[in-house]
């Protein structure tokens, strides 16, 4: 099956609130999936809790409460998938195991008495053995990224040359432990190899997107370029091994008109090939999976309505079983399947209505 009728064939099989609370909505700041399966889902909220949830059907399982301001990232470990990582303004990066009560985290990272700890985002290395978090700028521009020895807590060192201003993102390569790449809003990506004890040493590639980078990913055959996002919603690709430019688009909201028009662009579908497709939205909660060419502009290959009806903030494709799950500020989590599996389908259909008249009766959105 091609990338293209693939995305073609999803549909809306589950939703599910990460809060009922008819006085405010909680946003869906993000989402992550445990490596395999993904038997459990993350999903970050705006009232600084991490919600569980089934990855087959989306139904509640936990709920984490600890921090005590905004969730700035997730990450699940990929040989101790039971190990979720999270990082918060709060000044605490803290590990969670999910075959505990969840009442007390099993592990809390300390930052360094030289750096201010405002933790923006996190993700831990192949191995499991280096956890990473990025933070806010403190005044005198310098913006920390932090890298601890996970089996001793050991604060192993910092980088602090490379960035200017508010880092965004760290995400280390699915395979390569040594490899990570991050985004700032000083508006550059770069590309390290942790290995190199000295960070002029470690920094591979600076690359200038010239606006606020929002995400970074790996994409590509072998996972071998970084892709990232920005806030004004351009999307740019460069080969790792190289540095080159491979892919770039600067007007996707000029070149999507009419009944394809979009408003934003959520993330990379980011899979092991080399093909392209963005999620794109607009601020109504719909959809739309965006293919991108060298050869031609990028055109929509399906829409996606009937879930959100908020601004979408984040999401996580799952190559292995085709499904796609996004959340957003509705307070909704939604996952998208293939599956043409009728009875299943039914049984979806049921519970989404079912939701839908609790959703109703609370009035929360």
């Amino acid at each position: 099956m091609t990338a293209v009728s693939m995305f073609e064939q999803l549909s809306l099989v589950e939703k599910s609130a990460v809060s009922l609370d008819s006085v405010e909505e909680d946003y869906v700041l993000d989402v992550a999936a445990q490596r395999g399966d993904g038997e459990y889902i993350a999903a970050t909220s705006s009232n600084h809790t991490i919600r569980l949830f089934s990855g087959s059907n989306l139904a509640s399982v936990g709920t984490i409460r600890g921090h005590t301001d905004v969730i700035s990232g997730i990450s699940w470990g990929k040989h101790e998938p039971h190990l979720l990582y999270s990082a918060s303004k709060d000044k605490s990066v803290r590990c969670w195991d999910t075959r505990t009560k969840l009442t007390k985290e099993v592990q809390k990272l300390e930052g360094s008495s030289e750096t201010q700890n405002q933790f923006t985002c996190i993700d831990i290395n192949a191995s499991d053995r280096v956890l990473c978090a990025g933070q806010e700028a403190d005044d005198d521009e310098n913006a920390f990224i932090l890298f601890w020895d996970k089996r001793s807590s050991e604060l192993l060192g910092a980088y602090c040359e490379s960035h200017q201003d508010d880092i965004t993102q760290v995400c280390f390569h699915p395979t390569n432990p040594d490899s990570l790449a991050t985004g700032s809003t000083d508006g550059l990506s770069c590309l390290f190899d942790i290995s190199e004890t000295d960070e002029d040493d470690a920094l591979s590639y600076t690359w200038n997107t010239c606006s606020t980078v929002a995400k970074v990913g790996w994409c590509g055959e072998n996972f071998s370029s970084v892709y990232c996002t920005t806030h004004i919603d351009t999307f740019h690709v460069w080969d790792s091994v190289e540095g080159d430019p491979v892919f770039e688009v600067t007007d996707l909201k000029d070149v999507l008109q009419g009944k394809d028009c979009v408003e934003y662009i959520v993330d990379c579908l980011s899979c092991e090939s080399s093909d392209l497709h963005l999620l794109a939205g607009k601020h109504n909660g719909e959809l739309k999976i965006v293919e991108l060419s060298k050869k031609g502009n990028p055109k929509v290959n399906c829409t996606l309505d009937g879930g959100h009806s908020a601004t979408v903030r984040c999401l996580y494709w799952n190559s292995k079983n085709n499904t796609l799950l996004t959340g957003a500020e509705d307070s909704l989590l939604c996952l998208w399947s293939t599956s043409h599996d009728t009875q299943h389908s039914a049984n979806h259909k049921a519970k989404l209505k079912s939701k839908k008249a609790v959703t109703r009766r609370s009035n929360p959105y």
